[in-house]
């Protein structure tokens, strides 16, 4: 498989004069920093690590810039977001979520109970949770963090004995061999998923359309597949992929 990366490295190197610029708008531990690394194990660029979406728009005047971008954002009318449509969305990213416990063995288990949760600091999550809980007569406490990375290290390290992540997170937390993971978003267990996207900002169709090269070439890679296990990989700014985005939008900002 790194023979399929050297080959977009040398097709986007032949192809494109311009050094891209790749804003992190998520923890230096989490999804949207591998995502972005390694498409940029393929690419003439630099990187800037913000951190959060607020640091990481101030970043985005300039041109040729490649983020992830989650679809929790742009519902937030107080935090301004780069437009995603069909010109510059690269691909979108869905992740599956699930919760696992070291200390109940199912959500009925945990009803009538207060479950202290490790997840990251989400609006849409902590809607989620609420909602979960009520369904299932659940107190959730929640113990934020910063990212999918950050969550499932403090998972590990006890902060927490149940967490709310992505799947692939899931090889990570069962190195706890106490832990049971009871719930999945794939199974119906759970109404909730992520749908991020890969997106230029500020960049002309051509680098746009080497991008999307770039990540057709690495999401069919055994070490894509591997790293993303538990995710979907849409790539290209079709009318299917503008529509999802927009809906994960709306789905959010209730």
């Amino acid at each position: 498989m790194k023979t399929l990366i050297t080959l977009a490295a040398i097709l986007f190197a032949t192809t494109a004069s311009a050094e891209v610029k790749i804003v992190n708008a998520g923890s230096d531990t989490g999804a949207f920093r591998q995502v972005l690394t390694t498409i940029g194990e393929t690419i003439d660029h630099t990187f800037i690590q913000a951190n959060n979406p607020v640091t990481a728009y101030t970043y985005m005047q300039g041109d040729d810039i490649l983020t992830v971008w989650s679809s929790e954002w742009p519902g937030n009318n107080d935090m301004q977001s780069p437009t995603i449509d069909a010109t510059n969305l690269v691909a979108l990213m869905t992740y599956e979520t699930m919760i696992c416990s070291r200390t109940f063995t199912s959500l009925s288990d945990m009803s009538g109970k207060q479950v202290k949760l490790a997840t990251w600091g989400s609006e849409p999550v902590a809607k989620f949770l609420t909602t979960l809980g009520t369904t299932h007569n659940i107190d959730f406490v929640v113990v934020p963090f910063g990212g999918s990375g950050s969550t499932t290290k403090g998972y590990i390290a006890g902060d927490a004995d149940t967490v709310f992540t992505i799947t692939t997170r899931l090889t990570a937390i069962q190195e706890d061999s106490a832990t049971a993971c009871i719930a999945f978003s794939d199974e119906g267990d759970l109404g909730f998923r992520f749908v991020d996207a890969i997106a230029t900002v500020n960049a002309d169709a051509t680098i746009t359309e080497q991008l999307r090269s770039t990540v057709a070439t690495l999401s069919t890679s055994t070490e894509w597949l591997d790293a993303f296990s538990g995710t979907s990989t849409y790539v290209g700014g079709t009318e299917a992929n503008v529509s999802m985005f927009n809906e994960a939008v709306v789905n959010f900002s209730k």
